[in-house]
């Protein structure tokens, strides 16, 4: 069932570009949804919230709406009137066909001093005689009632005749507990009614909320059908797929791992970097599956003889140097990097086969590095060996030729 998110909010307020918290009116009406949630805590200033036609059973999640005066949720599956006694500006409440039988959760009303039109034309309560003169005294600020407006001699009759009419409404308030209560006996049983199809094979719907969410559910699954038509068994891209399912090598537990070869199989799926080591009280596993995989995605299973860390179905799994107690083992994860720490207490006596110092495995060793030559330089000896050349000057005289700057630098 779709849910109401940021994402469906700002799509529903272009027209206020996409801004939540200085929002004034938005439509969410159509959108299958099944409960009211989110809009109060982000359109704090809304004044105006269309719901109509969707599949809410329960008014809530509105008391953040103080500004709210105008509030549609014709055409759900509501049951009972209330959470809105913090909606202190509201003025107009629409409700008309929903399934309200119990008229009295009007009294949850009369906090809203403001309210002046109410519409619950078309729910189960409307059909019971009083059901008028009842609202009118207990709603005393209503100036108009399912369109019609209330008149002055209405207000006093109803005054007048108020005691035997809340007589009347508490008697058949009972009534509908004690149905409801026996719907939902009944439901938990199991003893639910078949379902029942007319002449030509369609089956027929109740007017109840469930069977409302059932032909809804019945519709999609055929919408669906219509878009996704099965494929044909014998086509060619039918055949590979059911190809490809039955040789799609399955993933086996340790138990038939040990079933089918007699022992664990070590393995490293998705080839994460991990350190296992222990020392006289604890062995430790350390891995790296990424800082950004979120730790909802992450399955770690301890054993006596085993670890097994699963990170969206690739498994990690080594056989354990010692013996450990599952029970009291931890596991932690930095905030850094997203490494994981498991620290399993030693069970019995340390065996003592690892090096203390130095982890069993590493996977993320560094590569050696090929070793470089080391570039012959010429020695002292070889520099002066070098005989500086004679060079005959102008004017009859000779000089030295020009020396290498590096003899001069070791004399």
């Amino acid at each position: 069932m779709p849910r109401i998110t940021l994402d469906l909010l700002r799509r529903r307020s272009e027209h206020n570009e996409g801004v939540l918290s200085t929002l004034e009116e938005i439509t969410l009406h159509q959108q299958d949804l099944e409960a009211i949630e989110l809009v109060g805590e982000t359109c704090k200033n809304l004044q105006i919230l269309y719901l109509q036609n969707n599949l809410i059973r329960k008014i809530e999640n509105l008391h953040h709406l103080k500004c709210l005066w105008y509030l549609n949720l014709a055409i759900n599956s509501i049951e009972k009137i209330e959470g809105l006694e913090g909606c202190e500006s509201l003025r107009k409440l629409d409700l008309t066909l929903n399934f309200i039988s119990d008229v009295t959760c009007v009294r949850n009303l009369r906090k809203n001093i403001h309210l002046t039109q109410l519409y619950l034309t078309g729910n189960p309560c409307t059909d019971t005689e009083g059901y008028r003169p009842y609202v009118i005294e207990q709603l005393p600020h209503l100036i108009c009632l399912d369109g019609d407006d209330i008149l002055k001699s209405e207000t006093i009759r109803a005054r007048q005749e108020a005691e035997p009419v809340h007589q009347k409404w508490q008697t058949e308030a009972a009534r509908v507990a004690e149905a409801k209560a026996e719907e939902i006996r009944k439901k938990e049983a199991g003893e639910q009614d078949p379902p029942k199809y007319n002449e030509e094979g369609e089956k027929l719907y109740g007017n109840t909320p469930d069977d409302r969410e059932a032909c809804y559910r019945d519709m999609q699954e055929k919408i669906d059908k219509a878009k996704n038509p099965p494929k044909d068994p014998n086509s060619i891209s039918a055949i590979w797929e059911e190809n490809e399912r039955l040789h799609k090598p399955r993933k086996l537990t340790p138990e038939q791992e040990i079933e089918r070869f007699g022992r664990i199989l070590q393995k490293n799926e998705a080839k994460f970097p991990y350190k296992l080591w222990e020392d006289k009280t604890n062995v430790y596993l350390r891995v790296e599956p990424g800082k950004f995989i979120s730790s909802t995605s992450i399955k770690i299973d301890i054993q006596p003889e085993y670890a097994r860390v699963e990170v969206k179905g690739k498994v990690l799994q080594m056989l354990l140097p010692s013996e450990v107690s599952p029970s009291t083992s931890k596991v932690q994860r930095g905030q850094a990097k997203g490494e994981l720490l498991l620290t399993m207490p030693i069970v019995g006596e340390f065996k003592g086969v690892t090096d203390l110092r130095v982890p069993v495995r590493d996977v993320k060793k560094e590569q050696e590095k090929p070793e470089k030559k080391p570039v012959q330089q010429p020695g002292r000896d070889a520099l002066l060996d070098f005989e500086p050349k004679v060079v005959e000057a102008k004017g009859g005289g000779v000089r030295p030729a020009k020396t290498d700057s590096r003899i001069e630098e070791l004399n």
